[in-house]
Formats: C-alpha cells, structure tokens, sequence
C-alpha cells in the first residue's frame, strides 16, 4: 500500500454526560468515522485517503470536529450529509468545504 496522501482525523472523544464541554462523541462521531472509512473505499480512495480515530481535538463545543492534514483544514459540526462534500474536496481534489470551516476560535 502506498503511503497516503491525506489523513481524516476524526474526534470520538467522549466526556461523562453533561460535562459542559460536550464531546464530538456524544455527537455521533463514531458513525461519522466508520461511515467515512466505507464512503472512501467505495470511491476507491482508501489507499489514498487515511481515516483514523483521534481523541480530543480541543474543539468540544464545535464537534463533531474533523481534522485534514497536510492541508491543515479543521471541520466543526460535521454531520452525516456532509461527509460526501468532505469526500469530494479531500479524495477527489475538489476545495474545502467554506460552510464547514472550524472559526477563528481559542484553543480550549
């Protein structure tokens, strides 16, 4: 297998329920990854496109959060209808997705 060009984090953190921070995992994060993981493959871009479990991605409040690198682009509030766009713009070439784009914010 060649070495990958992108690599998907994405956050299955999980804090006890109502932590005021939230969590990308209480959110439905890991479907999210394991739905990614299959869109990929099914468009041939698995061994291109490396999806991994991350934890903690220091942006609880905005998640599910998605981090691409190399391109160093951070998704917030990622929901299933989005992951095709994410597909697109990361596996395919296309651009990153504006509406998605983590803001400007304070590490937390």
């Amino acid at each position: 297998m060649p070495k990958p060009e992108r690599q998907l984090l994405v956050c299955v953190n999980s804090r006890p329920p109502g932590n005021p921070k939230g969590s990308c995992g209480e959110k439905g994060s890991q479907e999210l990854f394991e739905r990614l993981k299959d869109m990929l493959r099914e468009r041939g871009l698995g061994e291109r496109v490396m999806v991994n479990r991350s934890y903690c991605l220091k942006h609880c409040s905005r998640g599910p959060t998605i981090a691409v690198q190399p391109d160093n682009v951070w998704y917030a509030g990622v929901t299933a209808e989005d992951l095709g766009a994410i597909c697109d713009a990361h596996g395919e070439g296309g651009p990153p997705i504006e509406r998605l784009l983590m803001p400007d914010i304070p590490w937390e």
